[in-house]
């Protein structure tokens, strides 16, 4: 799914909503630059081996992020469904904008490196759009700043150095003259008006039809009060300068208002970082579904502002307790960039960005460190492209994309950030459920032969004629991707009846009197607890593959509440209906392993960095964090 600026703010809801009900998320990013040409770094300098360390590797990818910014983000959101035991992907393609709102007291410098433009271009990257109808963004750092500067200004604080007049500017000093004449003569007045207003023209006999005033000429304004008239206040006014009398209550409020005025600007323009906060443990309580679906014609009408605010507090509240697993391939340039771009200075060491990132991201798989794992001290580097090739004919686990997600169902789009990670997603799958088996050594007698795919995974070397950037792989070649949800292909559901219930279990008794229950190492709570059918919150789609029967909401008495779907009920879930139920038997690369396994202890927070001396960068222990329903 594309997302623009235009249609970012009718998509922020959705987004985190899916955010909040993933298993994991899978991302990618296109830069303006990648810290293999630096300017100014001498190619021939002498290193130890031939490679840097993981430290050096890391200072001058910290040296590259400080100078570049991101054009584009890829994000995938997987989860397993468990009623159509598959897992469904939602890819989304995010044209980011490095520019700054001018209204900012910040800016932003914009690097733009040869080499990486030329190779984005060659892979039909759309230049323009980043700067066109990308999404802009503010860091952690910046929106401290701007709010800041903004509070400083307002409580008086910033220094305000004074224009010095020479003796040879004789229509400045004169402009003076008059302004200070006319307040003067203006405080004077008993009977005169509660305020003046401060023109070009001020204390002239004859003033224009249009009066206005230049920025220079209100600086000076400015000035002249704040020294001359200590117990007036000078307010600037796009065609003229407001004087008025001080008044301390009426100023202390002011400065309130102001500083939550700044507070809410800042907050609105914080853009896409509140998807990266929704992904990250950051806080996304000041972002405003409301605003972003308000600036959305008819949504608030159609949807109502309780609804969106409802749905919002639930997404909220299930990424404060359930954070998604981080994915990518080959990631340890992308996570310094994602650290530079939305949180804001980097550490000074690698061992002090493994902590900050760590703090944000306790659980990342890198699929480049699952592909390679074995590979010893050969350094083969296969591609996101080989790796998803060798995995094509491996048919578990069952994986499709989202019918509503329908912009790669039959389109290739290498280095495009949201196919590649799609890919990444659809790699990480395969290899981690293929990995399990290989690890515990488990035979697959049990499971049909067309469902396992044939012998291990064998790694790919990187052939001489292949291009590798630093991590920045340029496949060339299609590659297959896992079946498209689309709605006539997913099973129809509907909601069951006391007579349908009756005969569903009469059929269900039946079918498992003799059926033997496992347990296996991929069960999930999902799969121990489910909702009496009789029960009011039986309705409980979690927009999957699964199509439900659509309601319009446009037509007025066609939105009834027993067909609405357990988003827009309030968010107080009633769990006094749920039973226990058999686990069902699954077969052994149905699902990857639990992320609160054994096996990630092994996998997870592991990076792969070919062309460095350690190769593999440990981030921290895996945290085994069991999901709350």
């Amino acid at each position: 799914m594309e997302v623009t600026a235009a249609t970012y703010p009718s998509q922020l809801l959705a987004i985190l909503t899916n955010l909040s009900e993933a298993d994991f998320v899978s991302f990618d990013l296109e830069f303006t630059g990648i810290p293999s040409h630096l300017p100014g770094k001498d190619p021939h300098k002498p290193r130890n081996g031939g490679r840097n360390t993981l430290e050096e590797r890391y200072l001058e990818t910290k040296e590259a992020a400080d100078r570049y910014q991101i054009l584009q983000v890829g994000l995938t959101c997987g989860r397993f469904d468990y009623l159509a035991n598959k897992y469904v992907l939602r890819p989304y393609n995010i044209s980011l904008s490095p520019l700054l709102d001018e209204r900012l007291d910040i800016d932003r410098e914009i690097c733009l490196q040869s080499g990486a433009i030329k190779f984005l271009l060659g892979n039909n990257f759309d230049m323009a759009a980043p700067f066109v109808k990308g999404v802009q963004y503010l860091s952690r750092e910046e929106a401290a700043r701007a709010r800041q500067m903004a509070y400083d200004r307002f409580d008086k604080k910033t220094v305000v150095e004074d224009v010095l007049l020479n003796i040879e500017d004789k229509d400045s000093i004169d402009f003076v003259s008059r302004v200070r004449e006319a307040i003067t003569n203006w405080k004077r007045s008993q009977a005169g008006p509660s305020m003046l207003e401060i023109t070009t023209h001020t204390g002239l006999p004859d003033p224009p039809l249009a009066s206005v005033v230049s920025r220079f000429e209100k600086r000076l304004v400015h000035q002249l009060v704040r020294a001359d008239f200590p117990d007036l206040v000078s307010i600037g006014r796009n065609e003229c300068i407001r004087i008025i009398p001080f008044d301390q209550v009426r100023e202390t409020d002011n400065v309130r208002r102001l500083k939550l005025r700044t507070r809410e600007s800042i907050a609105r323009q914080t853009g896409f970082r509140w998807v990266f906060e929704a992904l990250a443990k950051g806080d996304i309580s000041e972002a405003d579904p409301v605003y972003y679906n308000a600036s959305v014609s008819g949504s608030i009408i159609a949807f109502g502002y309780h609804d969106i605010k409802d749905r919002f507090d639930r997404a909220h509240e299930r990424l404060k307790t359930r954070q998604p697993v981080l994915v990518g391939h080959n990631m340890f340039t992308d996570l310094i960039y994602l650290y530079r771009s939305f949180v804001g200075e980097l550490p000074a060491t690698l061992d002090g960005f493994c902590t900050a990132l760590h703090e944000e991201f306790p659980r990342i798989i890198d699929t480049k460190w699952l592909a390679t794992h074995a590979g010893g001290d050969l350094n083969f580097s296969p591609t996101l492209q080989k790796i998803a090739e060798s995995l094509e004919d491996q048919l578990l686990p069952d994986i499709v994309t989202h019918s509503d997600h329908p912009k790669y169902h039959d389109t290739k789009a290498f280095h495009e950030a949201g196919y590649d990670s799609l890919l990444t997603a659809t790699s990480m799958i395969r290899l981690a459920a293929k990995l399990k088996v290989e690890c515990e050594g488990e035979k697959t007698q049990n499971a049909a032969p067309d469902d396992i795919s044939e012998g291990s995974f064998k790694s790919v070397t990187e052939e001489p004629g292949e291009v590798v950037l630093r991590g920045r792989e340029k496949p060339n070649q299609p590659t297959l991707l896992p079946p498209t949800g689309k709605p006539h292909e997913a099973p129809q559901y509907e909601f069951p009846t006391k007579k349908k219930t009756r005969r569903a279990k009469k059929a269900s008794a039946g079918a498992n009197s003799n059926k033997t229950i496992s347990t296996v190492q991929t069960k999930n709570k999902f799969e121990s607890l489910r909702l009496n059918p009789e029960s009011p919150f039986f309705d409980d789609d979690r927009h999957s593959c699964l199509e439900v029967k659509a309601v319009d909401i446009d037509e007025p008495g066609k939105l009834d509440s027993s067909a609405t779907s357990w988003q827009n009920e309030k968010y107080n879930p009633d769990r006094s209906n749920w039973v226990s139920i058999e686990q069902k038997q699954r077969d052994p690369m149905e699902m990857i392993p639990a992320f609160d396994s054994e096996f990630w202890d092994e996998f997870g927070n592991t990076l792969r960095v070919f062309g460095t001396q350690e190769a593999v960068l440990k981030i921290a222990e895996w945290e085994k964090q069991v999901p709350e329903i």
